[in-house]
């Protein structure tokens, strides 16, 4: 049922002085990883271990039993998500290096014209945000939303907050992005489900928090892009901006767009020296090499073909999930679509299309694909481990009992559970600042109580935590000083901007996931 709560996930039990221990360890977890992460700078990995180790220890666990807790939720989570995380930055730089991410660009906006800009630009994000995680994605599109707004003359946010709708909205309620993922594994959903669920609610919110709040943000708020980010996409040129209007009118000549994919990355770290290739290369747009793909005769893919090829393994998935609602296939049929809609398999399949499509086919050598392909996997490390880490904390949880003891409060409280998942989702994107951290976490602690529902509310309980996870981005989220720097935003414009547009996509997608839930009883 639509109401159904924790309670009906949980056997009862009465209250105990240990089970307010538990809780309250909980809070002590939290504060022991937001410390960490805010405050002594540490990696997030190290930051959920000791966090982990805290749960553990003071919950009556010996030290060999914690260790062995987090190691088994971090090889239990590695091994579930991992490959896809892996597959799917696979397909996301394959499709960069061919420039197919440009012509999806440059088809959409001589379609809609100047004033569906934001329509169109958020339509884009949310296409080129499906096999990508959230930062390459974003770091992807900065030089793509710079020329846009230099060709359309239009105010950067115009162009810039609609691309990170785009890209929040479908990490945030998409698979397989790995928070979602892990979600998926926690609450037993059915991942084709849940993806056609996630497209429905991620409809409304990409309209709510790209086009509709563009409109109304950005005559509100200055921006205006500093001379760095520029130099990061340009070999050469100027830009002025007019602050009173917010709106900047862009005189650039832009880098062919394997040197932006290349120096975007740059930006991203503390020194001015791009590692898209793993090694420190120092910017120097006036004495760079000719990037190899300027050397060869490599063809951008044409529109359908890139569109065809990221699609490709959300439409095997969708098909999967249409033959086990309905039952249409039976047989060497059923036997296929089932394999085909694996994740796994599906992300498989799109990855070996794209070798050919946005690789051999589009006129690249062996060789420059092979570097393609190395390229992709130093950007995915730190999320690997972090997703990793992730799993180890909520097993951590699982192990000490603390579960059981949500569960409990719930029942007295009589808590929906899709509601439940959403809070505890946004009170660990509040803390920790990544969606991601958030999702795992949350996932771990609402995972037991899943048991007993049902395909369509495990697929909606799924999305809640994806959905909270997406709460108030602030200060302590990478992300944000991302978006800060790009567009040349003051704390308060960010605030006003990424943390109120973020805020607005939780609490939508909230409202569609409940609007689902009635409607599916």
């Amino acid at each position: 049922m639509a109401s159904q709560s924790a309670k009906s996930a949980t056997v009862a039990g009465a209250w105990s002085g240990h089970d307010t221990w538990l809780l309250v360890l909980v809070g002590l977890s939290i504060a022991t990883v937001v410390v960490l992460i805010g405050w002594a700078r540490l990696h997030a990995f190290l930051a959920l271990m000791l966090g982990a180790f805290t749960v553990s220890m003071l919950s009556g666990e010996n030290v060999e039993k914690a260790a062995d807790s987090f190691t088994a939720g971090v090889g239990a989570t590695i091994g579930k998500v991992g490959v896809l995380i892996v597959l799917g930055a696979v397909l996301g730089r394959l499709m960069a290096d061919s420039g197919g991410i440009d012509q999806i660009v440059a088809t959409l906006t001589r379609v809609a014209g100047p004033r569906r800009l934001p329509w169109a630009i958020t339509l884009i994000a949310c296409v080129v945000g499906l096999p990508m995680f959230f930062e390459v994605g974003f770091v992807m599109l900065v030089p793509l939303v710079l020329q846009i707004a230099r060709r359309a003359g239009q105010p950067v946010l115009r162009a810039g907050i609609p691309a990170m709708a785009g890209l929040a909205t479908v990490h945030a309620l998409v698979p397989p992005h790995p928070g979602v993922l892990v979600a998926i594994s926690a609450v037993h959903a059915d991942i084709g489900l849940t993806l056609v669920y996630g497209l429905i609610v991620a409809v409304p919110c990409a309209v709510v928090v790209g086009p509709l709040f563009t409109a109304y943000i950005w005559p509100r708020v200055t921006a205006r892009v500093p001379e760095s980010a520029l130099a990061a996409f340009t070999t050469a040129g100027t830009v002025t901006a007019d602050t009173t209007s917010n709106r900047a009118e862009f005189s650039v000549q832009f880098a062919d767009r394997a040197t932006a994919t290349a120096t975007a990355a740059a930006s991203l770290t503390t020194t001015t020296a791009a590692t898209v290739s793993g090694h420190p290369t120092p910017i120097l747009p006036d004495h760079e090499e000719v990037p190899d793909r300027l050397q060869d005769n490599r063809r951008t893919p044409r529109f359908s073909v890139t569109i065809g090829t990221i699609l490709l393994p959300v439409a095997l998935m969708m098909l999967k999930a249409t033959c086990d609602t309905f039952g249409w296939a039976h047989g060497a049929v059923l036997t296929t679509v089932e394999f085909l809609g694996t994740p796994v398999v599906a992300l498989l399949v799109a990855v070996v299309m794209a070798l050919f499509t946005f690789g051999w086919t589009a006129g690249a050598s062996r060789r420059q694909v092979h570097e393609t392909l190395s390229r992709s996997f130093p950007p995915i490390a730190g999320v690997l481990v972090i997703v990793g880490a992730g799993g180890g904390y909520s097993q951590a949880l699982r192990d000490s009992g603390v579960n059981s003891a949500i569960g409990l409060a719930a029942q007295h409280l009589h808590v929906p559970l899709i509601l439940l998942a959403w809070l505890t989702a946004a009170l660990m994107r509040t803390a920790t600042g990544s969606g991601t951290v958030a999702t795992v976490a949350a996932a771990g602690i609402v995972g037991p109580l899943a048991h007993g529902l049902d395909t369509t509310h495990a697929a909606l309980l799924a999305l809640a935590l994806g959905s909270g996870a997406a709460f108030l981005g602030h200060v302590n989220d990478a992300s944000f000083w991302m978006f800060k720097e790009y567009f040349g935003l003051t704390v308060g414009g960010t605030l006003r901007t990424w943390t109120a547009s973020h805020t607005l996509l939780s609490l939508t997608s909230l409202g569609a996931i409940l609007a689902l839930s009635a409607l599916a009883g």
